[in-house]
């Protein structure tokens, strides 16, 4: 699948999008000589004080767009290194004494099963710390779903669908695996962005970049176009506008 990851266009709401990333950080318990590893670091830019706010002897980035990893490499150094990675394949080499992940496993499916694959990475004692988005029921996502079934001869029925638990079944599952210790908690943030045709661009540089990988740019500037009709006549004409986002923050340590 082409790499349509767009890091201005993600970084456009750089500070909305940083607010979930720090609380996170603050959720992990500081200890001396930590090997960390963080799954989906995009441009490295939070990643970067992930390892200085957690003073970590290593901390490993990965993900699986070497766009973002093109922006990433600017900040390796000081015990802090980036490499070309899938989640859901092996990570990272060894164990780890943390295991850090903010706003990239909605992406992956079987959290059950990848939260156990998590698991086995920690070192005793080691900590997981984890952000997802909990969008999918709202319209946002479900009118993208609407849209794609419209264009479902030009994307051959790809539709993008996140799979997202309830809060509790994440609590369920760190018990399940050993976690002595835990936090899960749905929190939402409150984004005051400029009008709700910001909210368009923000799904361009996240969602929506799982459709500009199936369709050509003509059809996917469609595709778009008929996703902003759709989504506008659910969303008042304010400005600014005021954007809800729900996200589920969890910690745990073995």
């Amino acid at each position: 699948m082409p790499d349509k990851w767009n890091p201005e266009l993600y970084e456009r709401f750089q500070a909305e999008r940083s607010r979930p990333f720090y609380d996170l950080v603050d959720m992990v318990h500081r200890q001396e000589n930590l090997r960390v590893i963080d799954l989906g670091c995009g441009t490295g830019k939070l990643t970067k004080y992930l390892h200085e706010t957690l003073a970590a002897e290593e901390t490993l980035g990965i993900d699986a767009s070497e766009k973002m990893l093109e922006k990433a490499r600017q900040f390796e150094g000081n015990g802090l290194r980036f490499e070309q990675r899938r989640i859901e394949e092996n990570p990272g080499d060894g164990e780890f004494d943390v295991v850090f992940s903010n706003a990239a496993l909605q992406w992956l499916t079987g959290h059950e099963v990848l939260f156990e694959k998590l698991r086995a990475k920690l070192r005793p004692g080691g900590q997981l710390a984890v952000q997802i988005p909990a969008m999918d029921s709202e319209p946002v996502h479900q009118i993208a779903v609407e849209t794609a079934q419209e264009f479902s001869q030009e994307l051959r029925g790809y539709v993008r669908r996140l799979e997202v638990l309830p809060p509790e079944t994440y609590a369920r599952i760190f018990y399940k695996l050993g976690f002595v210790k835990q936090e899960v908690k749905l929190q939402i943030y409150g984004h005051v962005l400029p009008s709700r045709e910001a909210v368009v661009e923000w799904y361009r540089g996240t969602l929506l970049t799982a459709y500009e990988s199936q369709l050509n740019a003509q059809s996917y500037e469609r595709f778009v176009e008929r996703y902003q009709q759709k989504l506008f006549e659910l969303l008042e004409d304010e400005r600014p506008f005021f954007f809800p986002y729900k996200r589920i923050l969890m910690w745990g340590r073995i």
